[in-house]
């Protein structure tokens, strides 16, 4: 399957025959498969080419697309959820289902210290879900690495596998609450996308200076707008890997769909890596430190503001009448901009009633209304009167608004007349 989808790739353009491979296997085209011995590579890149595009992945912070993670095995288990729920399946059959689908994926991708990394996760949550128990990001983890490093010690060494664990670590910790935070201040398409991404970063830049020294000013604006296409993209990727070896050209056309979305990835990799370059950071383990030392700051900082906010608080009625006076009210940045275009709506109409209500008919003379048919109700000509509230009565509706200039009430009786 694996040589089948890599010959249709080899069709596509040099963008699309190294990020299409790397976005569902998780090797670049550039590269050979383990065993392969380098029959398998894309010799026909040119290799410049490569390096360069490699290099803007690295420093616009998205190269971590290229290495299959949790992502490949999220969007499968929500596919398979959704079916196993709408068919009403057992939990026990669900999680049976699940396992198998793990073993499956992992088989398809290649072997690397993430997938390994995700396959423990995703076969410790479907034993969660056999138990009945749900399943906690951070339990999981914690589970998934103490069973990892007893088996494979050599584990502890590897790059791949510490920045896999830190970023579900980032997200686990702060996505929730900083999802909260930016739904108050953006809106949510925006907001969601973001909150993962920005823990996930945040987690893994200590592992990163250990790596390479400099910070990706641009990765979390790089991330947000690949993040739309990504998914997508992989689905696709996925089912022309499933597809290639069946029907060919089915899977020539799913990899073109993928070579798309990759296209927009290498797009803004370009865009972010060369506009600003990674600030200058300390390497090793000293950046690592520095790294750490600030987020303690900061967030020793935010639980000082917490408290300081808290203790500002005004507490004269919950002194007094011994009942707590519960959360103030804060509206975020978007409610009071949309609030203000509401109430900035509703002034203008006001102004356009009342320049119309200046043009009133009945003031100018112009009433038109026959004396002997008392039997109608009354109606003005134009159709300002359209715009004012009605009475219903039994003779008929009238109009009950006002239509001089002075704001005085015009009466009419019950059949219309003034």
């Amino acid at each position: 399957m694996q040589k089948a989808f890599l010959e249709q790739t080899s069709r596509l353009d040099d963008q699309g025959r190294i990020l299409v491979p790397g976005l569902t296997m998780g090797i670049l085209g550039n590269q050979a498969l383990p065993g392969s011995g380098g029959s398998l590579g894309r010799p026909a890149v040119e290799p410049a080419y490569a390096a360069r595009l490699t290099q803007n992945f690295r420093a616009s912070g998205i190269l971590h697309l290229m290495a299959v993670s949790g992502g490949h095995f999220m969007i499968l288990a929500s596919l398979l959820v959704s079916i196993m729920r709408a068919l009403r399946s057992p939990p026990l059959l669900m999680a049976l289902v699940l396992s198998a689908a793990y073993m499956g994926l992992g088989m398809l991708m290649v072997p690397g210290d993430s997938v390994l990394r995700a396959q423990a996760m995703g076969l410790l949550s479907a034993l969660a879900l056999a138990a009945c128990r749900p399943a906690q990001s951070l339990n999981t983890l914690s589970w998934c690495v103490l069973l990892i490093l007893i088996l494979r010690p050599s584990m502890a060494a590897s790059f791949g596998f510490a920045l896999s664990c830190a970023a579900v670590l980032g997200i686990g910790l702060g996505n929730r609450r900083l999802t909260a935070f930016l739904e108050d201040h953006l809106p949510a398409f925006l907001a969601r996308p973001l909150a993962p991404t920005l823990c996930a970063q945040a987690g893994t830049l200590p592992v990163q200076m250990l790596m390479s020294p400099g910070l990706p000013l641009l990765a979390p604006l790089a991330n947000l707008l690949v993040t739309p296409v990504v998914d997508a993209a992989t689905v696709t990727g996925l089912l022309a890997l499933l597809t290639s070896w069946v029907w060919p050209p089915v899977g020539f056309l799913l990899a073109r769909l993928t070579s798309l979305g990759t296209g927009v990835m290498a797009f803004a990799a370009k865009w972010m890596g060369e506009a600003i370059a990674p600030a200058a950071w300390p390497s090793g383990p000293v950046g690592s430190a520095c790294l750490l030392g600030l987020g303690l700051m900061a967030v020793i900082d935010h639980r000082l503001i917490r408290l300081i906010r808290v203790r500002r608080r005004d507490c004269s009625w919950s002194t007094a009448t011994n009942v707590a006076s519960g959360v103030p009210f804060r509206p975020s940045a978007w409610a009071s901009i949309r609030g203000w275009l509401q109430q900035t709506y509703g002034l203008l109409a006001q102004l356009v009633f009342k320049n119309d209500r200046r043009q009133c008919p009945v003031m100018k003379g112009d009433l038109r209304h026959d004396q002997s048919s008392a039997g109608e109700p009354f109606r003005p000509s134009g159709g300002w009167w359209r715009s004012l509230p009605q009475r219903a009565t039994r003779q008929g509706t009238v109009c009950t608004g006002m239509c001089s200039p002075s704001g005085q009430r015009i009466h009419r009786n019950g059949r219309g007349r003034l």
